[in-house]
């Protein structure tokens, strides 16, 4: 008779305390909107050895709302190493959110408190340390402002660091050695600065071949430019520009010898009329204009005289 009511005691403290660990569905008691538990693993740990902080949270969805559930916690002197894990699982009208922290503690203050040995202060350090992290804060955005902002503080289960040194191996022998030998000269395969150079020159023979590419590929896309040959110009169509070139001079004297020149060429050439008429331009008594010049160079390009003689 006993045990059964020990069992049916159980069974209802399972059911009250809301064991949110288990992959069971859960329920809340009644009136309750919100449930936790939490853990640490381990709770002892070596220093600077990785632990493990879990805290879930069950929250029933006719009275809060899981998107507007948010966690803080910090794990001062412990570090968080890594961003915290969320799930969240669903069941009926209740949904469960589990964050696991992962956290180390590598800072002096960590270290297990200093104790007395044969080697005397600062010989050796303790056993170990107890450390209570700060409570972890549920909060919660009431649209309404009828609840409070913070609804629950969760407390972290105490956590200890433990030294790698044992009282044992303090009390036999000092757990460090020194020496005064000197460290031996570092040895090489390949001296640095033979390995450098070598190095340089590789990456820059590996540039030769895309250089080289490079250039050819700008070739073909930007053939050179080949300047035309400008033709060989007759003896009268020098004289023509020759003329041409008077007719902008402010002398006058240059025009008369230009015409000159051009009456012994048209003469030679067989355009005797031509000839005659540049002859008369360039003895004129008055300097000869730059519109008569240029007007006999311009029927001399019209006339139908041999072909050297046209523009």
């Amino acid at each position: 008779m006993v045990s059964r009511v020990l069992a049916v005691v159980a069974i209802a403290s399972l059911a009250l305390g809301c064991s949110v660990g288990a992959d069971d569905e859960l329920v809340l008691p009644d009136g309750r909107a919100i449930a936790t538990g939490r853990s640490i693993t381990p709770t002892t740990h070596l220093f600077a050895d990785p632990v493990t902080a879990r805290l879930e949270i069950v929250v029933d969805r006719t009275l809060l709302d899981p998107e507007r559930v948010d966690l803080k916690a910090s794990f001062g002197p412990y570090e968080q190493v890594a961003a915290a894990a969320v799930v969240r699982r669903d069941f009926r009208h209740y949904t469960r959110l589990r964050y696991e922290f992962a956290i180390r503690c590598m800072a002096v203050t960590c270290v297990p408190e200093e104790v007395q040995s044969a080697v005397g202060p600062g010989g050796a350090r303790g056993e170990r340390r107890t450390f209570r992290l700060a409570p972890a804060r549920i909060l919660y955005d009431d649209p309404s402002g009828d609840l409070p902002p913070v609804l629950r503080s969760v407390s972290w289960p105490p956590l200890t660091s433990v030294s790698r040194l044992s009282v044992a191996n303090v009390e036999s022998e000092f757990p460090f050695r020194a020496t005064p030998t000197a460290l031996p000269a570092a040895s090489y395969r390949v001296t640095p600065v033979l390995l450098a150079g070598g190095l340089v020159l590789a990456a820059l023979a590996f540039l030769v071949l895309p250089m080289r590419l490079g250039r050819r590929w700008w070739r073909r896309r930007r053939p050179p430019s080949l300047e035309e040959a400008e033709p060989e110009r007759t003896p009268l169509e020098r004289v023509l520009l020759l003329v041409e070139w008077a007719c902008e001079s402010p002398d006058g004297d240059d025009r008369r010898k230009a015409l000159e020149l051009l009456a012994a060429e048209l003469e030679q050439a067989g355009e005797a009329k031509l000839g005659a008429e540049a002859g008369v331009l360039a003895w004129s008594r008055t300097t000869p204009s730059s519109e008569a010049a240029s007007a006999l160079v311009g029927r001399v390009r019209e006339s139908d005289g041999p072909p050297s003689a046209r523009a």
